[in-house]
């Protein structure tokens, strides 16, 4: 693996949190335990890889994702993306970090009630300066792309579960960024609806894009490039069923 780039780079990474602990019947006063949601992880993922991680409830899953996309800082460590030390960057960097490199894919879709699918796709970048005439036809072309060309108007009451999916992936590719991070993305779909959209997630890997899902089942995590399992804030196993992508050639 030593000739891949590494997308993602942890670093003895920890993160805990603060948490109170109830009054003790008669008490006046609680106090706060630590807890340690992360404990010394350190691994790296490779341009292209296609990375399912898994572990049960509590096991640190959705804070190492929250790390890898910028969305938290950890308590010590270091996490890199693309080379780069999230630790160096302040507050504005690392919005533009989340904006122009990373797209994110939630189990509760994240759409705002009130916009079309394609505004929806089109807000991030047009709150990041972008004119209304360079991000429409991206846009609608991501919206083709997933499936959804005649529902660019439509709002989200108006999509199914499935179709409001597949608006959150057209907004998280809008940007082709090179990396992907989803969180429980067909948590709240129908099997056959789930695989579509995961077809499309995985198809979103590739040579020049790394995909990490967090996910409970064991049949989506076996369809993965490579699997991660968390338990108790640690590593326990990570295997690798087929190797990463070669990285692209540089754009000219």
């Amino acid at each position: 693996m030593s000739d891949q780039v590494v997308a993602i780079e942890l670093l003895e990474v920890t993160k805990s949190y603060a948490s109170a602990i109830e009054d003790q019947p008669g008490g006046e006063s609680s106090d706060e335990a630590v807890v340690h949601a992360l404990r010394g992880v350190t691994l790296s993922i490779h341009a292209g890889e296609l990375v399912a991680i898994i572990g049960p409830s509590g096991s640190g899953k959705s804070t190492m994702l929250n790390l890898i996309g910028a969305l938290d800082r950890a308590t010590t460590g270091t996490v890199r993306i693309g080379g780069e030390d999230l630790g160096n960057l302040g507050d504005g960097a690392l919005t533009a970090l989340r904006r122009d490199r990373i797209g994110f894919v939630f189990q509760f879709f994240n759409l705002l009630p009130t916009l079309s699918a394609l505004e929806n796709v089109m807000l991030p970048s047009l709150l990041a300066g972008e004119k209304l005439g360079a991000v429409r036809p991206r846009a609608e072309e991501r919206l083709r792309q997933v499936g959804l060309g005649q529902r660019i108007g439509h709002r989200p009451h108006q999509l199914s579960g499935g179709e409001m999916q597949r608006v959150a992936i057209a907004r998280a590719l809008v940007n082709d960024p090179p990396l992907i991070l989803a969180d429980e993305p067909t948590g709240n779909l129908d099997t056959r609806t789930g695989e579509e959209v995961l077809e499309l997630l995985f198809g979103a890997a590739g040579a020049r894009r790394t995909v990490v899902l967090i996910t409970h089942d064991p049949r989506i995590a076996a369809r993965a490039s490579r699997v991660i399992t968390l338990r108790d804030g640690q590593v326990v196993s990570d295997e690798r069923s087929r190797p990463a992508a070669a990285p692209a050639p540089a754009a000219p």
